[in-house]
Order: structure tokens, then C-alpha cells, then sequence
């Protein structure tokens, strides 16, 4: 990672761009975890809306929650980094769900609604949505090269969750990576 990645505030989800000559690449979090080569069909359609309204009201329930039991609690966190890998540098950015403190630890938390019952053996939610875990794992990789005190202290330890949501329901299932 590079020693300089940036934290930023407000987020936007910039399309991926890729530059062939330049041998470089930018791209979020997200669309990393879920990036393959060649055609693929980018689902959606009006089953995608109904689920984001979905997650967006579950996501707007849990913060209020997290708000309400730790005042030290951060939101939509944005940060960014960059790799060089093969002779390419990509630009990672991505915006983390929640981000708390307690002492001298601090834990990323990812809020992921589905539309399975939950709740369910671990091993079937990782099986079933690795790319949610690559997406956290990216968080954590872009959180540890960041030296910036506000956002994470240099001796601090790092904790990490997927918080699953059943859509229907709202029952929500933690699976810590």
C-alpha cells in the first residue's frame, strides 16, 4: 500500500476507470471484491431497488441503534489508498459502514442485508457472499496504511464484522472476520 492514502469526506462512488497506457486503475472497494473478467450480468432491475430501499431503511435502523448505544460512533467513514501490483497502481476507495472506538480498539462493521433466512452457519454466509468479506478485508488493508491519529491510533487494534440483515425481517446475524 502506499504510505499516503486519503480520508475524505464527502463520498461519492466514481465510476471504475481503467487508463491501459498509464497502467493504472480506480476503482471502490465494492467493485473490487466483485470483480471478474470479461461479460457478466449486472443484475438489478426493479428487484435492485426494492432491495436497496431494503438496505437503505436497515442501515438507517442499525446506525440509529449504534448511535444510540456508543456516542464515540463514526458513519460512512471514507478512505482510500493506493497498491501497486504487476506494474499496475490501483486506487482503492470505499466508505465503511460504522466505525467505533472503545479504548485503544477500534472495529469496522459492514452492513450487508439478504434475503435469506438468517440465521444461518457462518460457513454458508461466507460461501455464499465472499465478495463481502473481500470488501472488508480491503477496509481493514486501507485502515492499517493510514497513519492518521483522528481515524485510527498507530497502537490501535482492529476488529472487523459483517453484520447480516434478513430483508424481510430485519434480523440481523454478525460473522466477525
Amino acid at each position: 500500500w502506499s504510505s499516503a492514502p486519503r480520508i475524505s469526506r464527502p463520498f461519492h462512488n466514481p465510476p471504475m476507470i481503467f487508463d491501459l497506457d498509464r497502467r493504472t486503475a480506480s476503482l471502490s472497494a465494492g467493485e473490487f471484491s466483485n470483480f471478474v473478467l470479461g461479460p457478466h450480468d449486472a443484475g438489478g432491475g426493479s428487484a435492485g431497488l426494492w432491495r436497496a430501499q431494503l438496505g437503505t431503511h436497515w442501515h438507517n435502523e442499525l446506525r440509529a441503534q449504534t448511535a444510540a448505544a456508543s456516542t464515540g460512533a463514526e458513519f460512512e467513514v471514507v478512505v482510500d489508498g493506493g497498491i501497486f501490483h504487476r506494474g499496475w497502481t490501483l486506487t482503492l476507495t470505499g466508505r465503511i459502514d460504522q466505525l467505533l472506538r472503545a479504548g485503544s480498539a477500534v472495529t469496522l462493521r459492514e452492513i450487508k442485508t439478504v434475503t435469506r433466512p438468517l440465521p444461518v452457519d457462518e460457513r454458508e454466509l461466507r460461501a455464499d457472499y465472499p465478495e463481502y468479506f473481500v470488501q472488508l478485508a480491503t477496509y481493514i488493508a486501507l485502515l492499517r496504511s493510514v497513519e492518521n491519529a483522528s481515524l485510527r491510533a498507530p497502537d490501535a487494534t482492529l476488529r472487523a464484522e459483517l453484520v447480516f440483515v434478513e430483508a424481510g425481517s430485519g434480523l440481523a446475524q454478525t460473522v466477525v472476520l
